[in-house]
């Protein structure tokens, strides 16, 4: 099975490598603000980062990356949106592969995502009022982003480990408020909603892997998700993780890293059967097909999973689209394949 992963993990990275831009960025997702840029590099440069095969193009897009920080010390979705805490957490994630950068920009970086800690609820914020959101999408009133604004779950595990692999301190306040935030998000299933995703799989991971850097989640709560997820592995060896009936790459993905956070035989054993099915879906020019999995709810709504009028790839809110170039699924699905060759070596 080694041969096929390094195939695969091979056809992959040169496909990453292949839609590189000239700027030494990624850019996919297509809405009315534009073309991902900044947000979209900073997650696939740290998701490729272990593949030890892409260093100059990694280096390329963490020194672009580090030359479009914002004055206030932020990252955005691309050039023309405001800073946002999400995309500052995965560019700042991305720079933490290398140790060159310069630490002024770094401290910038941490002090912008400590910002936007909603101080009652320990959670983490997309926006801020002060990112000026709100006036970029000309809303009449502040309060009609209070969706955006408010603490989310998927935001919160990436700030979280975003500042743990900078060194703040896990004593410090801030990371044990934002865990204890996590932690309460937990569902009956012990899995994580998502503000931003389509489905449990993006939001489990990450809330999981936060959890477990910050020393927040016991070994026995972290079995009940496990638990959980091993259920849900379909017939054909992929994971639907909306419940779906057919088996999606994304979600497959993201459950065999989640699996890969608690190596035993059971999951070992599960996610083996999950990357035999991710090898099968690679298509011939080394990506993966990607399907509907970003959410844009309206920006007044706080709960998306009380909004019943989705739209798929389309333009506006209360959209679900699909990354088209293939870049977010598909370096997900060979980060996947490197975490677990590594696991079985």
């Amino acid at each position: 099975m080694l041969d096929e992963i390094n195939i695969a993990i091979d056809k992959g990275t040169d496909f990453i490598r292949s839609r590189q831009c000239e700027d030494g960025l990624w850019r996919d997702f297509d809405t009315l603000a534009g073309t991902g840029s900044d947000w979209v590099s900073g997650f696939i440069t740290f998701a490729i980062s272990s593949t030890g095969s892409l260093n100059e193009t990694i280096l390329q897009a963490q020194k672009t990356l580090a030359s479009r920080q914002r004055p206030n010390g932020g990252w955005s979705y691309n050039k023309t949106v405001p800073t946002d805490c999400d995309s500052t957490a995965w560019v700042m994630l991305a720079l933490s592969t290398s140790p060159n950068w310069r630490p002024s920009a770094i401290k910038r970086g941490i002090r912008y995502i400590e910002l936007h800690q909603d101080k009652t609820l320990g959670g983490f914020v997309t926006y801020s009022y002060q990112d000026g959101i709100h006036k970029f999408i000309q809303a009449s009133k502040r309060d009609i982003v209070r969706g955006w604004v408010n603490a989310h779950i998927d935001v919160t595990s990436i700030a979280i480990q975003s500042l743990l692999v900078h060194r703040v301190q896990l004593k410090n306040e801030i990371i044990k408020k934002a865990s204890l935030f996590l932690m309460r998000q937990r569902n009956n299933h012990c899995i994580w909603n998502s503000y931003w995703w389509k489905g449990y799989a993006y939001s489990t991971y990450n809330a999981l892997k936060a959890l477990i850097m910050s020393k927040t989640i016991d070994s026995k709560e972290v079995l009940q998700t496990i638990k959980f997820l091993i259920a849900k592995q379909q017939k054909d060896d992929g994971w639907n993780d909306s419940f779906g009936v057919e088996s999606e790459v994304f979600g497959t993905a993201l459950i065999i890293l989640s699996l890969l956070l608690n190596p035993n035989d059971q999951t070992l054993y599960c996610s083996k059967k999950g990357i035999r099915w991710l090898i099968s879906q690679q298509d011939n020019d080394g990506s993966w097909s990607s399907s509907p999995i970003l959410k844009i709810p309206p920006s007044m709504i706080i709960n998306p999973d009380f909004f019943r009028s989705w739209r798929n790839n389309e333009m506006g809110t209360g959209v679900i689209i699909e990354d088209k170039r293939r870049l977010f699924t598909s370096s997900v699905a060979l980060w996947a394949l490197k975490q677990f060759k590594s696991m079985i070596q």
